[in-house]
Order: C-alpha cells, then sequence, then structure tokens
C-alpha cells in the first residue's frame, strides 16, 4: 500500500512537472499576445509620425475659413489627402471638411432660345438683332455664352455682340471669331460673366456676301464660373519625341496634380488628330473633337491647341500622341496646364490670436471623421474669409521610447524572464518535495 502511494505522488508530481514544462515554452513562445493585439489596437486609431507643417494665416476674424492646397501639400501628402490635419495653438484637433473643384461644382446649364427680329446693313458690315425668350412670366434672363446656327458655307468672320434691355439702347459686350472651314468650326461667343439683357445684336464685320445667321440660343453655364476659383496654372516638365510619324508628349506630373487642361505653344499652320493616355496607357475621353488645329489667314487666326479632359487626371504622367501622318512634326514652343485644388473649410475658434497649422505627411494616418460635413449646406451661405497657407517647416521626428523608459518588466523580454524565473521556482519545489517522499 505504502508503495502504491510513492507511485501515485510521483505520477502526480510528473504531470506537474509536465504542465509546467508545457507552460514555459507556451508564454517563452507566445509571450503577451492579448497584450500585444491590444496595443495594436490603440495605435491604428492615428499611429505614424507627420513630418510637414505650414502655418494657417488668418486675416481677420470670422466664423469659418477657408484655404486652398497647393503643390506643396499634394506633393507631400497622401494621395487621397487622408492625413490632412488642422490643429490649434495648444495642438488640439481642429474639425473640417474638404471641397474638391471638380466634385464641388454642380454642372448646370439653361438654354434660352430666341427670336430674329432685325436684320440691317451698315456698309459692309451687317447687324442681326435678337430677342431672347424667357422661360417662363417674371424670371430673370441670365446666361454668359451665345451660340450662333452658322451659315451652310465656309466661311471666317469677324463679329462683335452688343447686349441691350429693351432692343433701343446697346452696350458692347465682346468681340470674336465665328468660321466653318476645312471641316473646323466656331459656333459660341463667350461673355464675361453672366449678363441678363433680354436683347443681342450681333455685328458681322465685312459681310458683302451677306451671309446670315438665323438663329442664336443663349446658354447659362455656372460650371466654368465656379470653378475658377479652384484653378491653377504652370509650366510642368515635359519630353517630346518622335517616334515613326507620330509626335509623342510625356508631362511628368510627380506631385500627382489633377490636370483638367492642357495647352500646347505652337507655330505654323496644321491640323491634327491626337489621343490623351494616363500613366497606365488608358486612353483618357476629351472634350471636343480630338484635334489641333493653327490656321492663320490674311488678317486673322484659328486656332485649337488646348487639350481638355473629361475628369481632371491625376494620372503621376500624361502622355499626347499627335498623328502627323505624312506632313512634318508640328512645331511646338511650350506647354502649360490647369489642375484643380482644393479646400478646406474649418470653423474659427481663436478669432483673437489666429494660430493654426497644417499637417500632413503621414503613411499611417487615417481619414478623420468631423461633424462639420453634416453642416457644409448651412456653412455655405455664412461668411468665411480665405486664410493662406505658410512656409513648410519640417517637424522632428519624436525619440522612439527605450525599454527602460517604461519599465524593463513592462517589455517583451522583461515578461518572458518574469515567466521563466516563476516557473523554475515552481519546478524546484515540486523537485525537492518528491525527493522528501522517496
Amino acid at each position: 500500500m505504502r508503495s502504491q502511494r510513492k507511485t501515485s505522488r510521483r505520477a502526480r508530481a510528473a504531470v506537474l512537472l509536465s504542465v509546467l514544462g508545457g507552460l514555459l515554452l507556451f508564454t517563452s513562445a507566445y509571450p503577451a499576445e492579448g497584450t500585444a493585439a491590444a496595443t495594436g489596437l490603440a495605435e491604428k486609431a492615428d499611429s505614424g509620425q507627420w513630418k510637414f507643417s505650414r502655418a494657417i494665416g488668418i486675416p481677420e476674424p470670422a466664423p469659418y475659413y477657408e484655404v486652398y492646397l497647393d503643390e506643396g501639400v499634394y506633393g507631400s501628402a497622401a494621395e487621397d489627402l487622408r492625413d490632412l490635419r488642422i490643429t490649434s495653438s495648444t495642438g488640439e484637433p481642429v474639425p473640417y471638411y474638404l471641397e474638391s473643384g471638380e466634385g464641388t461644382v454642380e454642372e448646370r446649364s439653361t438654354a434660352y432660345s430666341s427670336i430674329l427680329i432685325r436684320r440691317a446693313d451698315q456698309g459692309t458690315d451687317t447687324l442681326l438683332d435678337y430677342q431672347i425668350t424667357p422661360l417662363a412670366e417674371h424670371v430673370d434672363i441670365q446666361g454668359n455664352k451665345l451660340v450662333f446656327e452658322l451659315p451652310d458655307e465656309s466661311f471666317l468672320k469677324h463679329v462683335e455682340v452688343w447686349g441691350g434691355y429693351d432692343g433701343n439702347a446697346w452696350e458692347p459686350l465682346a468681340k470674336g471669331d465665328l468660321y466653318a472651314t476645312n471641316g473646323l468650326s466656331a459656333d459660341s461667343i463667350e461673355l464675361q460673366g453672366s449678363c441678363k439683357f433680354s436683347f443681342y445684336r450681333l455685328v458681322v464685320k465685312s459681310n458683302p456676301e451677306g451671309l446670315d445667321f438665323p438663329g442664336l440660343t443663349l446658354v447659362d453655364s455656372s460650371r466654368e464660373v465656379k470653378m475658377a476659383g479652384f484653378m491653377r496654372k504652370k509650366t510642368p516638365q515635359y519630353e517630346i519625341s518622335r517616334v515613326e510619324n507620330r509626335t509623342e508628349i510625356v508631362i511628368s506630373n510627380k506631385d500627382r496634380l489633377k490636370i483638367a487642361r492642357l495647352t500646347l505653344g505652337s507655330t505654323g499652320n496644321f491640323s491634327r488628330r491626337y489621343e490623351l493616355y494616363d500613366s497606365d496607357g488608358k486612353r483618357l475621353p476629351v472634350a471636343g473633337s480630338g484635334e489641333l488645329y493653327r490656321l492663320d489667314f490674311k488678317d486673322t487666326r484659328i486656332s485649337r491647341t488646348d487639350i481638355q479632359p473629361l475628369h481632371a487626371s491625376s494620372s503621376a504622367a500624361l502622355r499626347i500622341i499627335i498623328y502627323n501622318l505624312d506632313d512634318a512634326p508640328i512645331s511646338i514652343n511650350g506647354l502649360k496646364i490647369e489642375y484643380l485644388v482644393d479646400r478646406l473649410v474649418f470653423a474659427g475658434g481663436e478669432q483673437e490670436q489666429g494660430l493654426y497649422s497644417l499637417i500632413y505627411g503621414n503613411a499611417l494616418a487615417l481619414a478623420p471623421q468631423y461633424d462639420i460635413i453634416n453642416f457644409k449646406d448651412q456653412i455655405a451661405g455664412d461668411k468665411r474669409v480665405t486664410a493662406t497657407l505658410g512656409a513648410v517647416n519640417m517637424i522632428p521626428e519624436a525619440p522612439t521610447e527605450s525599454p527602460a523608459q517604461g519599465g524593463w518588466f513592462q517589455s517583451e523580454w522583461g515578461f518572458n524572464l518574469i515567466i521563466i524565473v516563476v516557473s523554475l521556482l515552481l519546478i524546484l519545489i515540486v523537485a525537492r518535495k518528491l525527493g522528501r517522499t522517496k
């Protein structure tokens, strides 16, 4: 019986030693999995290091401010701008919402028909008067573009446009060219801003052949006017090469600006078909007929040397392919781009000090979510003062915490050491008890 009790104690001790040994191995291999996971989740909210800071200049106290971004921000911030933060003088985050030039502006276009009420000759010039038909009674007429019905034959005419409220007194509005030649045409005249005239006069200069323009449509388009505030211009880096019967122009866009228009500087007469591609080789749709042309006549020049993607592109590079066929390549002497910027709108909470900063350049940051976006429509009706961005400042990197700063026992190796020591002590105690029972 005594021998059986000793055997039973030894068996229980062996099992206990086995369990302690397994615990030792387990804790050594997986020291603090739950703690590490919790730490990772805590850091996920906003981890990483911001690299750049710029002061936001406030010209005057206001309930809300707006600040436009620039090339420096686009070149160093995350591509989707998720790492932008506005901070106060105490370092607290300031809520904001972002407005995009292309996304904010709604495409709104209204067209008004007209009636030709008078035609007269004045020397070699022809005067054509049109009365605009209102959309409804007691509704104002408003437009910023005139579109004319063109004659069937080929022509090129200098024209003047005048506006009037009663069809008797006239104010000069614009000058331009209307033409249809060599398969190319121009049928519209842009006005400077929106006009509310009920009558328009077209003066066709030097028109002895009596060309007629029987119809006029007044168009009111809000898109171009509203997008003007978001538009910027610059001369980009680009390379021109000739491949067989094609001219290829590659425009660098390393800052990923939202390019909305490209304009070629050129000389000589030409008419060429072109295509536009992004850096991935995807063809981008463009406004217009897909032709570039420049034609010099005796007393005028007609040209269209701008390329306008239907949607602004932030591709790292754009490639223009111009098809020359058997003609000599176009002589290109310059290139400019127009690009859209975004703006941040935020509430003024420090009107006396006006101390705000924009920080960015953190690849690990997540897009913030602020309540202010829910009041965007109400804020749009309030007074907003335009602020400015100051010079770029580098934010010093925060020193990395060493294990000693948090206590050696809070580190991974300290945790492992404690577990090992406790396990060895337990094994030693069990071994001594086992020896006494022999």
